[in-house]
């Protein structure tokens, strides 16, 4: 028995860009929930630094800070999100606090411009969240193992 792999290889990359199609639909979708929330506190960006490597990465900390670039706490509100269900196809719906979705929504701007950021020699880096531009800003650090190599004849 044959199989056709180029259909098989088709479909897979055609489900893998509707994901990521869904997720940057997501995103966007999440980026205004909460700088909508963000926006009505004292809160004008939010830094969030990430390590990874070895397979393995996490947020080392989040960081907010006033107009004035004084830190100051998070409210400790929560704002509803729309996740990825990949069961269903259609989102579902997790209320989180501005915290974890200030994490999450780090953690999906790693997905869409650096999948695979936390494997083999991995990388780190800032998000700066401002809230008066909207915007989310990703300073990326990617770590590379380098050979140099010397071939001699004595």
């Amino acid at each position: 028995m044959t199989q056709n792999f180029t259909g098989g290889v088709t479909g897979m990359l055609a489900r893998m860009a509707e994901e990521r199609w869904r997720e940057a639909v997501l995103l966007a979708e999440n980026k205004t929930i909460l700088f909508d929330r963000l926006a009505t506190t004292e809160v004008a960006s939010v830094f969030v630094e990430f390590d990874g490597g070895g397979d393995s990465g996490q947020i080392e900390c989040i960081e907010a800070r006033s107009g004035d670039d004084d830190p100051v706490e998070l409210p400790a509100d929560s704002v509803t999100l729309h996740l990825s269900d990949d069961a269903a196809g259609a989102p579902r719906y997790e209320a989180q606090s501005l915290r974890d979705a200030i994490e999450t929504l780090a953690y999906a701007c790693l997905y869409q411009s650096h999948a695979g950021w936390e494997n083999n020699d991995g990388g780190f880096g800032t998000f700066r969240f401002d809230v008066a531009e909207r915007a989310i800003h990703l300073e990326m650090n990617t770590r590379f193992s380098d050979v140099q190599t010397s071939d001699h004849a004595f």
